[in-house]
């Protein structure tokens, strides 16, 4: 039992350098689509760009690798610890690394959730109302707001974590107060938001279905596309995908939490610990693999990949020598 716990925890030292890389590739690859460069003069990344599902994407983004980045820290010490005696990392910065690494992991997870929520509802509106109400300006106004409530709502993280036998943990001294903060993290982070979400995606499928059936009879008489309402199909669809991924991907780990902290099951133990180490599997493969599932199911995104790649190398490859105007 000892050599499969060992394997499986080196599988996990491993797993999470690679969750780094290929999760940071695809937020680079959404913002490189989504972005407005104009230095490509690229029409549709320019349309794209405007929109405001877009620029919670965007966010979510960049929330995604600040967590990734947040993890590679992490790894390091990790490696730190086991392997060199916590020479090539010294302890003053684990000490500082533990308190910023876990408030900025947790304010990730915070607003990366209630960004997916406000991507559902967005979508959501827009397919029932027929027309779009939300400015990216609004947009914006609405990410800055969640990011300041995210990191106040998880300041507390601040006073309570420090190294605990080597590993980041929590204070003792602050059991009572990490549980009842569990609770409340669980909740508003998983319960309220797998419910909004649950609830949206129940409604955009009957909304689509209902679409569908009225498209069908409308190209009976008018074959014309009507390109605005299939495109917002198409993108209701993709990010869809990538809502119900995200539910399964996330659950685990706040099931593990309230099971160890509020239901008394021994975390000590090494099926507990298996489980925990399975929890963070998912957790890291939600933000390596989210915005591949989004840059992939979104026939849009798809068409501009291939553009946007052969643009990249003509740009910064293939440019002849002292040739630095602009493209047009």
């Amino acid at each position: 039992m000892e050599v499969s716990e060992t394997i499986f925890q080196r599988l996990y030292l491993i797993y999470m350098p690679i969750c780094v890389l290929v999760g940071s590739t695809g937020n680079i690859m959404v913002w490189i689509l989504i972005n407005n460069f104009n230095y490509f003069h690229f029409r549709s990344n320019r349309m794209l760009s405007k929109l405001p599902t877009n620029t919670y994407l965007l966010c979510l983004a960049a929330m995604s690798s600040l967590f990734l980045c947040t993890l590679f820290v992490f790894w390091l010490e990790e490696m730190s610890y086991l392997y060199f005696e916590d020479n090539l990392i010294g302890l003053e910065f684990r000490n500082l690394s533990c308190k910023v690494n876990q408030f900025f992991a947790h304010v990730c997870d915070f607003s990366s959730v209630w960004l997916i929520v406000l991507v559902c509802c967005e979508r959501l509106l827009l397919l029932h109302r027929n027309r779009r109400t939300l400015t990216t300006e609004k947009a914006c106004a609405q990410v800055i707001i969640l990011i300041i409530v995210a990191m106040i709502f998880n300041s507390w993280i601040l006073y309570v974590a420090s190294i605990q036998q080597g590993v980041c943990d929590i204070d003792p001294d602050f059991d009572r107060v990490y549980h009842v903060m569990t609770v409340i993290e669980t909740i508003i982070c998983m319960f309220v938001p797998s419910l909004i979400i649950f609830t949206s995606n129940v409604f955009v499928i009957w909304k689509l279905n209902a679409h569908i059936k009225s498209e069908i009879y409308r190209r009976a008489v008018d074959p014309i596309p009507d390109g605005l309402r299939y495109t917002d199909v198409q993108l209701t669809r993709s990010l869809m995908v990538v809502t119900w991924v995200f539910i399964v991907l996330n659950m685990p780990n706040y099931v593990y939490r309230m099971a160890t902290n509020i239901l008394g099951f021994d975390n000590q133990t090494v099926i507990m610990q298996n489980l925990s180490l399975v929890a963070h599997f998912l957790l890291y493969t939600h933000h390596a693999v989210l915005f591949y599932l989004y840059i992939f199911y979104s026939p849009q995104m798809k068409r501009r990949l291939r553009p946007t790649a052969m643009k990249l190398l003509e740009c910064y490859c293939f440019k002849p020598d002292g040739d630095y105007g602009d493209h047009s």
